[in-house]
């Protein structure tokens, strides 16, 4: 009898997201909300495979407020990556030379914090896009929210409130600051699942453009200024500003058969491998960086 070849993938793939840097933990979050929005289909019964999509579909926005739940958590994940973005750009040694008011996105601490307040506060309200353009044309001469979506960005700021601090209830005082949409008062946020993916999609692509837009103009700047042949020996800044911006999402794929933990030489193992992976990545970046910088 000849046997059926077994499936099999490539072991070790690098495909997981790198939560330890800010555009990882960005990307990372999102993923966890958009789970909420897919209830497992188990099967069975007596109904069609449509009718049970169209179930599952319906139980989403019966559990109310689960979609505006996964609003809520997703512009916080982009609130939050900004801030943190912020504050590992203020500590980049050496960046500072460059762009000397790179210190002001730093967080500084409350002379006198309220009891359970936060101890800290953003160089700018992270619900006032406006504001925070103002600030990083100010240090780094470029404005990276898209001004058409301001207005839906501060009413989806508005809407984190709403779920964080009166369960998806909208206040009587609230209603009028909507901006782009209309709701009315005294009413529960219920979007539709098609709804929350759309203004989800809008938050990340937010974020990213962000990101992207806060890199090309560092990395024009400094690159600028480096030696011709900057690419053969990277400046440190260099590196650590690849490394900032997630190795630029690359991803890498090992073949090479799993280690066992306990086994002989696990630990340097694993940290030769670490270090062959991190090598990989930084030429990749290099060699994306050269073909857009280079003269």
């Amino acid at each position: 009898m000849t046997r059926v070849p077994f499936p099999n993938v490539p072991i070790g793939e690098f495909t997981v997201t790198r939560p330890f840097t800010a555009p990882g933990l960005f990307a990372y979050r999102h993923i966890q909300a958009e789970q909420l929005l897919t209830f497992p289909d188990m099967g069975g019964g007596d109904m069609s495979a449509e009718q049970r999509r169209e179930a599952l579909e319906r139980m989403v926005s019966v559990h109310r407020p689960l979609t505006a739940l996964v609003l809520f958590l997703n512009i916080v994940a982009l609130e939050d990556f900004i801030r943190d973005l912020g504050a590992r750009l203020a500590d980049v040694p050496d960046l500072e030379a460059h762009f000397p008011s790179v210190c002001e996105l730093r967080p500084t601490l409350r002379k006198n914090p309220q009891p359970y307040a936060r101890q800290d506060r953003d160089p700018a309200p992270l619900s006032d896009w406006a504001e925070v353009n103002k600030l990083y044309r100010r240090v780094f001469g470029v404005e990276p929210i898209p001004s058409v979506e301001i207005a839906k960005l501060h009413d989806l700021a508005l809407v984190r409130h709403t779920v964080a601090h009166h369960a998806a209830l909208v206040r009587p005082i609230d209603a009028p600051r909507f901006q782009y949409w209309e709701v009315q008062p005294n009413s529960l946020l219920n979007p539709p699942t098609d709804f929350v993916r759309a203004m989800s999609a809008l938050l990340y692509r937010t974020g990213r453009d962000f990101e992207v837009a806060v890199a090309n103009r560092l990395f024009g700047v400094i690159l600028a200024k480096a030696p011709p042949n900057w690419f053969e020996k990277p400046p440190t800044l260099v590196v650590a500003l690849i490394e900032l911006f997630n190795w630029f999402g690359k991803l890498l794929t090992d073949n090479e058969p799993p280690l066992i933990p306990g086994s002989r030489d696990y630990e340097e193992q694993i940290r030769a491998r670490a270090a062959s992976s991190r090598s990989k990545l930084l030429e990749l970046c290099l060699e994306e960086l050269k073909a857009q910088y280079a003269v």
